[in-house]
């Protein structure tokens, strides 16, 4: 079976440094079998976003944390969404559930191993980069191209602990569970950090509102109401979602990461 190699940053497609990034890579990948007589990996390198926000170490969190894991094991992830680049900031290799991930350690994997259990935790040993910007060409790609032959020299010692980003965590008081908008997808729907396990309270006469707006309608699809309709859902990731039919639910509402939501049971 051929190695899988994801790669995902918030670099844009126009730029050229997402095709610099592949383009090292494979020299790397190319070079070492060269250089040692070993057979050429037989690689599949596969993009999965270059769209995140900018420097949005949260939303790539939270990315890596709904779509890695569908892949299958052994698959290793790159992902540079990286703001600290250039500081001493270390670059990580960590095992996360049957997943490999080459990312800055600055939090970006902080959701994925709270899912899913953790397993190692390697810093990127380096030496100075011929650019103190563009450590994803430097650094990441050839680290990446090396880890995929099975060269591991590039590890430093397994560490105990990775950057953590504060997790905002739902609170129960009084009969109702107090919890914030975590992500707000393409559509304009806000995920909230309510799981789905309180879905049937929800439909037990629950009431939801985000930052005080009630939602009267609860659905079990989109399609359930009407276009232009604010309602509330069990969302695909496995949290309770607000949204407007064929609408914007974060424009409608005025909602961003943070804003908070109430159930009231």
């Amino acid at each position: 079976m051929a190695s899988l190699v994801t790669l995902t940053t918030d670099f844009g497609t126009s730029s050229g440094y997402v095709a610099q990034m592949k383009g090292m890579f494979f020299q790397t990948l190319y070079k070492d079998t060269i250089d040692n007589t070993s057979r050429y990996a037989d690689c599949r390198l596969i993009d999965l976003a270059h769209d995140l926000a900018p420097h949005d170490i949260c939303s790539a969190a939270w990315f890596t944390a709904v779509s890695c894991f569908y892949f299958p094991p052994q698959t290793l992830h790159v992902i540079v969404v990286d703001p600290g680049v250039g500081t001493q900031r270390n670059i990580i290799y960590a095992e996360i559930g049957d997943q490999r991930f080459l990312a800055p350690d600055n939090g970006l994997l902080s959701l994925a191993a709270r899912q899913h259990v953790r397993t190692t935790i390697r810093p990127v040993q380096t030496t100075h980069p011929a650019s103190n910007t563009f450590h994803g060409r430097y650094i990441f790609a050839p680290v990446a191209a090396r880890i995929t032959l099975g060269q591991t020299s590039c590890l430093g010692k397994p560490i105990e602990e990775m950057l953590s980003l504060p997790c905002p965590e739902p609170t129960e008081l009084h009969g109702s569970v107090d919890g914030e908008i975590i992500h707000i997808d393409h559509f304009g729907n806000l995920i909230t950090n309510l799981l789905d396990t309180l879905a049937r309270a929800l439909q037990d006469n629950g009431q939801l509102s985000c930052d005080g707006t009630p939602i009267h309608h609860i659905v079990s699809t989109y399609r359930d109401a009407e276009k232009g309709t604010l309602v509330g859902l069990v969302g695909s990731q496995g949290f309770l979602e607000i949204a407007v039919v064929e609408g914007r639910a974060d424009h409608h509402l005025a909602a961003r990461i943070g804003t908070p939501v109430r159930l009231s049971k």
